[in-house]
């Protein structure tokens, strides 16, 4: 009897989880020039609120609480990181990176740590004179969220250049993309390089270029991005020698993997994994399906102009690909058939700005 017992009460919460999953709905974070960030009921393809940013020219990298309540914005000319509060738009966190009177600091990528405590911002640093600028050194930069709306920051480390891009994983170790992957303890800023990029000495193979700035891991826990290089065997006129592959992280293993799938380039900024990691999409002109277990190219559809950044539905149903207008094409991820759209108020430039998801 205690065994039966005991098995009903797991049943019964095991049906409270799955009724309060179903409940849980989606929701899409955009922001737009030059001021403002849009929550979309994606599934009834409708914005449901607009938040104006304060003091903002343009709203670049979003960065989602863990608990979704809070979307962090990288506004001002790259130079405030701004919270709102997604429930009534209240802003309940600054941080200007000139917190220094005698520099101008731009940031070019920040995350946020799992408990949702601090944000990491790497900042790229110039010392202003009467007569001159003076480059400085980057820098990691840790802020507290509970900062207020005149955040300082709590530490700084000093980091190689050319980083564009900050990812948390799961354990809290902080990714950073540049010339090279690398992995930075946040508490002492001692950094290693994870994954070489420019300095990796792959057989046969030219240093790789890419430009990841663009998230897309809240539904699949995968960064992924597409990487070109060229195949140094071949001959100069073998259009096969130009390669296109997807470099990945799982942010809950902490491994790479790179996965090459076609010859011509053609898409250049942002792909997402499938739920399932079995399939990944990509858009720029066109958006393609790639197989990842039998790595190829599956299908490509023609866009009616360029996107960005390419997201994806939690069921992994939906792909939607935004950035340059004001529009976000959702298309369907079995046969990439089109199945509508959402258009901002307005129509106002998202520009390179972000798609975040969130369940609530």
């Amino acid at each position: 009897m205690k065994n039966l017992f005991k098995i009903s009460m797991l049943f019964a919460v095991l049906l409270s989880l799955a009724s309060s999953l179903s409940y849980a709905k989606e929701y899409m974070i955009v922001g737009a020039r030059p001021d403002k960030l849009f929550v979309i009921d994606i599934k009834a393809r409708k914005v449901i609120k607009t938040f104006t940013i304060p003091d903002s020219t343009g709203p670049q990298t979003i960065v989602m609480s863990p608990d979704g309540n809070i979307a962090y914005v990288l506004t001002n000319h790259l130079r405030s990181i701004v919270g709102i509060e997604l429930t009534h738009g209240k802003v309940v966190f600054r941080a200007n990176m000139n917190y220094k009177p005698d520099e101008r600091t731009w940031n070019y990528g920040f995350d946020i740590s799992p408990d949702g405590s601090e944000i990491y911002s790497y900042d790229l640093p110039t010392r202003i004179y009467l007569d001159r600028y003076k480059s400085l050194a980057p820098r990691l930069t840790v802020f507290k969220t509970n900062g207020g709306l005149d955040a300082k920051p709590v530490r700084e480390f000093p980091l190689p250049r050319r980083i564009n891009l900050l990812m948390v994983a799961k354990s809290g170790a902080l990714y950073a993309m540049g010339w090279d992957f690398y992995k930075i303890n946040v508490n002492t800023g001692k950094y290693k390089i994870a994954y070489p990029l420019r300095h990796w000495k792959k057989k046969n193979l030219s240093a790789p270029d890419a430009l990841a700035f663009w998230p897309s891991w809240d539904n699949n826990g995968i960064f992924s991005t597409p990487i070109t290089y060229s195949r140094t065997d071949m001959a100069a006129n073998n259009p096969k020698r130009f390669r296109t592959a997807l470099l990945m992280l799982n942010l809950k293993t902490e491994k790479f993997k790179l996965i090459d799938f076609q010859s011509a380039p053609e898409i250049l900024f942002s792909s997402v994994i499938s739920p399932d990691h079995k399939t990944a999409f990509a858009a720029y002109n066109t958006l393609i399906k790639i197989d990842l277990e039998n790595p190829h190219t599956v299908k490509r559809v023609d866009l009616d102009h360029s996107y960005y950044q390419t997201n994806i539905s939690a069921d992994g149903k939906e792909v939607y690909v935004g950035g340059t207008t004001c529009d976000i094409a959702i298309y369907s991820s079995k046969d990439l058939s089109r199945l509508g759209q959402v258009l901002l108020p307005g129509c106002p430039d998202m520009g390179a700005t972000v798609i975040r998801m969130i369940h609530k």
